[in-house]
């Protein structure tokens, strides 16, 4: 009967959820599922220090970096997520705007951008200054910081709008604004702001490596394994398939993601209700849907 089956290797919000039939349960797999991690939860929590911290002439600021598919993306909606909960917690805290840089960017583009998190027209920014009105606004809505994902795509611009753009950056992050600036993007996003050398001067940064055999990469695994609804452990953490993961994916979060989940579906598919190492190599492709087509038979 599913009532005795042991659920304990699921999340506690997640265990009925393996009660559920198997199309509904496949579709819970594949939904977006957040695993908090040690590496990942220390920059949260920077991130949120950086927030409390009191004002400063020159804003402390963060960059946050890795290969594409290491999460970066997903880790800037939750800090999005964490700044909205604690502006609720706290009635009188400060706000936080948040916006993905254009790819070609231009002082246009960061003029765009910021009025469109605002709500409201930032005027003009000449010669690398904030405009009047967007003092102004800051002050009011008392702003403090500003997230700015897909930071690398500064290095798209031509050489005069780069400079530009980085004097702007650094406006924003020393007086009368001094806004903490949190930047993510891949790799290149650490050259981008190291060509200034007073803007780099202000960065804190932390980098979000590829995943390898120790500890960390397990506690992930046991975390994404808490989420996904099989009746049966699948013990992902064990050295086999820890090295199989590592060895199939070079390490990259997103296809680590996606060789797990479509493990989970086969898995179900196959009636095994756990992910083995046959499961994982099968979920190098695409699970086939549920049900046969009558041309199919």
């Amino acid at each position: 009967m599913k009532a005795e089956l042991n659920l304990e290797h699921l999340l506690p919000a997640r265990r009925q959820l393996a009660l559920l039939g198997d199309r509904e349960r496949i579709s819970k797999i594949y939904e977006d599922c957040w695993v908090n991690y040690p590496h990942v939860g220390s920059v949260r929590a920077a991130v949120r220090a950086v927030y409390e911290m009191p004002p400063k002439i020159q804003a402390q600021c963060m960059m946050i970096s890795g290969r594409p598919g290491m999460g970066k993306t997903s880790l800037f909606k939750r800090i999005e997520s964490d700044m909205a909960a604690l502006r609720k917690r706290h009635a009188d805290s400060y706000s936080c705007i948040s916006f993905s840089l254009a790819s070609d960017p231009t002082l246009s583009c960061f003029e765009d951008s910021i009025s469109e998190a605002l709500g409201v027209p930032i005027g003009k920014i000449r010669n690398g200054l904030v405009p009047d009105a967007f003092c102004m606004l800051a002050h009011l809505r008392k702003l403090r910081l500003v997230l700015i994902d897909e930071v690398h795509n500064l290095l798209n611009a031509g050489r005069i709008d780069q400079r530009k753009n980085l004097a702007f950056l650094r406006a924003l992050s020393s007086p009368p604004m001094s806004l903490s600036i949190i930047a993510f993007g891949v790799d290149d996003a650490v050259h981008a702001i190291s060509s200034d050398a007073q803007l780099e001067r202000r960065f804190q940064m932390y980098d979000l490596p590829r995943w390898r055999e120790n500890d960390s990469f397990r506690a992930f695994l046991t975390g994404y394994e808490g989420t996904l609804p099989l009746r049966r452990s699948s013990e992902l953490w064990q050295q086999d398939k820890v090295r199989f993961l590592i060895s199939a994916t070079d390490g990259i979060t997103d296809a680590i993601v996606k060789r797990i989940t479509r493990g989970a579906v086969w898995a179900i598919l196959d009636g095994k209700e756990k992910i083995d190492l046959v499961s994982l190599e099968k979920a190098a492709e695409i699970p086939p849907y549920l049900e046969r087509f009558d041309d199919e038979e």
